[in-house]
């Protein structure tokens, strides 16, 4: 008893430091009692056991250690302080907790750990468990692992580092221990529910029957994309908001929208960066000059095989480059051409931005090698070109583009237009200015009558995307002196492309602009075909392309038009692209057409969408004729 009066008498944080196992139990009974009593996270009484929680997880007795790790739990909860220990209680968690037999010890350390997260202190949680993922102990492993993948559940991709994870999970796939595999399966599909395919590259290279397993788990998971159910400390007016929508009948699926929405995640961000430059072979630049054809196929098929990496990290890749655009500028075999270009686009595509210095040097060269016709080259020239340019802007390569727009092969020229046009759908409005717009309009409106009919056709693709990103407000002013035929042709080019940044850029502006009645008379004459807009009317061939027939006719007596129909909606010609009595738009396809086939032969109808133009015109005609009755 003599023993027990000494420490029973001691102050609670001297009890925690006691050698006496009996005398540390009770300290943190006490001290958990303390805590719980504390209603100030900032009080000063936090202080006095700042340098003692480490002990408390870290308890070489399992049932005392068990007491401390409760206790240190509320003291994570509760302390103002309690960031100040992360690293070393997280790290003594790994060490000393995550081994024990105890399922409870176990439970109590991932809480822990997940309470440091929910203060703030996510970083430091992270980096400490990574760690563990070196512990030569198993079970130190899993126990990591598990805390990874409940912190991503909780508190999602946003506040949990995925990279790092994604990192080391191809290694933990290859460890001997069953359960670091299966634990390591457990987070792949925690994390695909978070990035969905982002995480596919990443794990390309693990063992394919595990990945065939990962396979069957992911198509398990509903599509719609996740939600944190536990909130940082600053953001627990998130949590409170979440609960009073589930209180006032918002269920899980009540968070609108958001629940369909598919994640955005870039899965290069989660690659690592290979270095290739030092693995090339010694005598790559010596071989890629060989006169033997074989030589060189052998140096670029080298180099082919490096840049499918990926990711590529940042380096001089100057001369690489300037090897590769001669092969693809001049060397005879076309076969290592394409072989080249490929080259290139792997660069491209690895390198993204960084390739961006190299892209005016070979722009060019691979426009103009577009003499050639052969399609596995022509294919591997515009997957080059195209991957370029996405690590460039079109501002940093019009003048390049532009000089070639001048060259006699109708090839590259319709290549040309066509590189333009897919260029076009990666703009927005901002990124394709007047100042930009203007030369490229000028250069393609002499396309447009060239005699090469895949030259023109290719020019009036590019001018239709143009209208698309922009819309005709911006691009009318550069197609004055085209003919109604051209326009319409534009106009119609447009309808079909879709923009890699969304349909709708550009087209606010038309929609306003066009308010008239889609399919009412336009004026006549000049002024007539700039007022016709033709490209917001209803979408089926024979009632887009009827008014424009009639806005090169002559003035019409008052009769109703075709798609115009009854009453009020067929006796103002003019008046009617003025005021908004009318809304054709309210007519559907159906009542159209039928409207349509009664004062239009069905012939007529059905040749208005013919691709032979004098089908069309012939058809026009007619409904001229008709309409004049």
């Amino acid at each position: 008893m003599g023993d027990d009066s000494e420490w029973i008498k001691l102050p609670v944080d001297q009890k925690c430091e006691h050698k006496l196992w009996k005398a540390r139990l009770n300290g943190y009974e006490e001290a958990l009692k303390v805590f719980q009593k504390i209603k100030d996270e900032k009080s000063p009484e936090w202080s006095k056991f700042l340098g003692l929680i480490k002990k408390f997880v870290t308890d070489s007795n399992a049932v005392v250690q068990l007491k401390g790790l409760e206790a240190a739990l509320v003291y994570v909860e509760n302390a103002h302080v309690a960031g100040k220990t992360t690293g070393e209680v997280v790290s003594g968690v790994v060490s000393k907790v995550f081994n024990q037999p105890k399922a409870k010890a176990k439970e109590l350390g991932i809480e822990i750990c997940l309470m440091y997260i929910e203060i703030e202190k996510g970083e430091a949680v992270q980096e400490e468990l990574l760690k563990g993922l070196d512990n030569k102990n198993p079970k130190i492993i899993v126990a990591c692992i598990e805390t990874l993948r409940k912190a991503l559940s909780e508190f999602g991709s946003k506040i949990i580092l995925l990279k790092p994870i994604i990192k080391v999970l191809p290694k933990l796939f290859e460890s001997r221990e069953k359960a670091v595999r299966d634990e390591a399966k457990l987070i792949a599909v925690e994390i695909y529910r978070w990035i969905r395919d982002a995480l596919r590259p990443p794990l390309q290279n693990i063992n394919s029957v595990q990945l065939k397993e990962l396979e069957e788990e992911w198509v398990k998971l509903p599509t719609g994309a996740p939600k944190p159910t536990r909130f940082l400390r600053s953001q627990q007016e998130l949590e409170a908001k979440l609960e009073q929508q589930q209180s006032a009948g918002g269920d899980a699926e009540g968070g609108g929208d958001d629940g369909d929405e598919v994640p955005q995640i870039d899965a290069y961000e989660l690659l690592e960066a290979v270095e290739i430059l030092s693995k090339l072979p010694k005598d790559f630049y010596d071989k890629i000059e060989a006169k033997k054809w074989q030589e060189r196929k052998e140096a670029l098929e080298a180099v082919e095989v490096l840049v499918k990496n990926p990711k590529l990290e940042a380096g001089d890749y100057a001369d690489l480059v300037k090897a590769l655009k001669k092969v693809v500028g001049k060397d005879t075999n076309v076969m290592l051409v394409a072989l080249a270009a490929k080259c290139l686009t792997g660069l491209a595509v690895g390198l993204r931005k960084k390739f961006g210095q190299y892209a005016g040097h070979v722009v060019p060269t691979i426009l103009e090698k577009f003499k050639e016709k052969k399609p596995q080259v022509v294919q591997a020239l515009q997957e080059a070109i195209d991957a370029i340019f996405l690590t460039t802007t079109l501002q940093n390569i019009s003048e390049d583009v532009l000089a070639v727009m001048d060259n006699k092969n109708p090839t590259i020229k319709q290549q040309t237009s066509l590189f333009i046009a897919r260029s076009f759908r990666h703009c927005t409005a901002s990124t394709l200015p007047k100042s930009l717009l203007k030369p490229f309009c000028a250069a393609l409106l002499k396309h447009i009558n060239d005699s090469a009919p895949e030259v023109r056709d290719a020019a009036f693709e590019a001018l239709g995307t143009a209208l698309k990103v922009v819309g005709e407000k911006a691009v009318n002013p550069f197609l004055v002196d085209v003919d109604k035929l051209k326009l319409d042709k534009i106009k119609e080019c447009s309808e079909k492309v879709e923009l890699v940044n969304g349909k709708k850029a550009g087209l606010a502006a038309e929609k306003k602009e066009f308010k008239p009645v889609p399919g009412r008379t336009a004026v006549s004459g000049a002024a007539g075909d700039k007022d016709t807009k033709d490209i917001s009317a209803p979408k089926p061939g024979p009632l887009k392309k009827a008014p424009a027939t009639k806005a090169g006719g002559p003035p019409k007596k008052g009769k109703p038009t075709a798609p115009g129909g009854t009453g009020s909606a067929g006796t103002k010609n003019k008046k009617g692209l003025e005021t908004k009595e009318i809304v054709e738009s309210e007519l559907s396809i159906e009542v159209c057409e039928e409207k349509a086939s009664a004062v239009l032969p069905a012939t007529c109808i059905q040749l208005l969408d013919s691709s032979n133009w004098k089908e069309r015109l012939a058809c026009m005609e007619e409904f001229q004729k008709v309409d004049e009755l």
